[in-house]
């Protein structure tokens, strides 16, 4: 069974884009509310309590909007994340004999001490076709910051590696100042005010 195979570069690409795209909706959604909101303080029908009445329900009912958008949006990430993830692992066989395995593989990772440990055993792992072995090894080097041994995997796992990669993006985005600031700007809940 073979394993899809993700681009960082078109995932990141392809994330942002549809990212704009839900924040685009959210801005939509606060400006129909803006037009709304000013067509009801214009009503000289409205009293003020009416027009207080109107504009609290129509900021309810916004409100409600952005969140449902919000959580599409996160909704979103969380899947892609999901089937990112999904891909790095790989298809992985639950036998006793399998699963033991992929346990000794994840052990001896973490007990490495340095990058030269790490690419030496990346290249012993190539070399006996111990795919177990070198992904976890390669996920070692991925969160141990070892650029050297992440190129080494990228030779020996060309497919792990670029799906490490592409995880790496989708998970950097909780911690992307930018994407957080760009979220609460774009789903920040909008007032019931009477006066604006």
């Amino acid at each position: 069974m073979s394993v899809k195979q993700y681009n960082s570069a078109t995932v990141e690409k392809d994330l942002k884009a549809k990212i704009e795209g839900f924040q685009a909706r959210a801005r939509s959604l606060k400006e129909e509310h803006r037009e709304k909101a000013k067509a009801i303080r214009q009503d000289d029908r409205l009293t003020w309590e009416a027009k207080q009445e109107d504009l609290a329900k129509l900021a309810e009912q916004t409100n409600n909007a952005l969140l449902a958008v919000r959580d599409e949006q996160e909704s979103y990430v969380s899947r892609v994340q999901s089937d990112i993830e999904h891909a790095v692992r790989g298809s992985q066989p639950t036998d006793a004999n399998s699963v033991l395995l992929r346990r000794d593989a994840a052990d001896r990772a973490r007990k490495i001490a340095t990058e030269k440990d790490a690419i030496d055993m990346l290249n012993d792992a190539a070399r006996s076709g111990d795919e177990s072995l070198a992904h976890a090894v390669g996920y070692r080097a991925r969160n141990s910051g070892w650029t050297d041994a992440l190129e080494v995997y990228r030779q020996v796992q060309p497919t792990g590696a670029e799906n490490a990669t592409s995880l790496a993006a989708v998970e950097n985005l909780s911690t992307d100042i930018g994407y957080r600031l760009s979220n609460q700007i774009a789903y920040s809940g909008v007032s019931a005010s009477a006066t604006e």
